[in-house]
């Protein structure tokens, strides 16, 4: 399932994009929060609309110990 034949609202749209990007397979939502001017509470709450349809989260966290979050077309079920 392609994001952009399911996702309309602006949010969320960034949100998509900020995955999507050409050089970014894992995100943060730090990452995501800096590059789309939304906050951390927003993403979570768009992701968890999305989990396991569009996206889902690693089994191992960032260096960081960040939640990291990549869409399913890019990174697989």
């Amino acid at each position: 399932m392609n994001w952009k034949d399911t996702v309309t609202d602006p949010d969320e749209v960034k949100v998509f994009l900020a995955l999507d990007g050409p050089q970014s397979t894992w995100r943060t939502m730090g990452g995501i929060a800096r590059q789309t001017s939304l906050s951390e509470e927003r993403i979570a709450q768009i992701l968890a609309r999305y989990n396991l349809t569009l996206t889902r989260l690693a089994e191992t966290p960032s260096v960081s110990g960040s939640a990291l979050v990549g869409l399913i077309e890019k990174v697989g079920v």
